[in-house]
């Protein structure tokens, strides 16, 4: 007989665990409390409950070890937004060896057909 969990797994009932459950219940009594409470429209204060409750979801995984956790993403977004966005011809080559001997020209024909209808 073939097993597919593995020992330090929990039981899924319809592909949640038991505390999935409980926060999926939680999360739906928050979007309905605040549906009712809200002197907002039902759209936009959905639409405000659901992120909220995304963030805070994405926050406790990446919290829980499973994920990479929110100080590390943070610290790639940051280095995504200092590198450069424009790529340079490297003036050695890299350590493969490998290194263009001039930049292509922006100007140059396309090799190959250009197929025009």
């Amino acid at each position: 007989m073939r097993t597919l969990r593995r020992l330090n797994d929990r039981e899924r009932y319809y592909g949640l665990t038991w505390p999935g459950w409980i926060a999926a219940i939680a999360a739906v009594g928050i979007l309905y409390a605040a549906v009712r409470l809200s002197p907002f429209g039902a759209r936009p204060t959905i639409t405000v409950v659901v992120l909220v409750l995304a963030f805070g979801a994405v926050m406790v995984m990446g919290l829980s070890g499973q994920a990479i956790g929110p100080g590390r993403y943070l610290i790639v977004i940051w280095r995504y937004r200092r590198t450069r966005k424009q790529l340079v011809v490297p003036d050695a080559p890299d350590k493969r060896g490998l290194v263009l001997d001039t930049a292509p020209d922006s100007a140059q024909e396309p090799l190959g057909e250009v197929l025009t209808a």
